[in-house]
């Protein structure tokens, strides 16, 4: 995987947003990709591991492809 710790030049990002019932939204973490498919299939495999439940927990944090920086 592609992820870089910066931005340098052109890149690709993924937004982690933390929801807890009761208390709100708030950000949770943000990656940098330097490939935009890279970048979105992360959100994409972050979100079926992890937010995979017929029902919405009291806490979870869901990733989001933002798209280019």
């Amino acid at each position: 995987m592609a992820r870089i710790p910066k931005p340098t030049t052109q890149v690709y990002v993924v937004q982690f947003t933390e929801y807890e019932r009761g208390w709100g939204q708030k950000p949770w973490n943000t990656e940098y990709y330097d490939n935009e498919q890279e970048a979105r299939q992360r959100a994409i495999d972050y979100n079926k591991e992890h937010n995979n439940l017929n029902y919405v927990p009291d806490w979870y944090v869901r990733a989001d492809y933002v798209g280019p920086m």
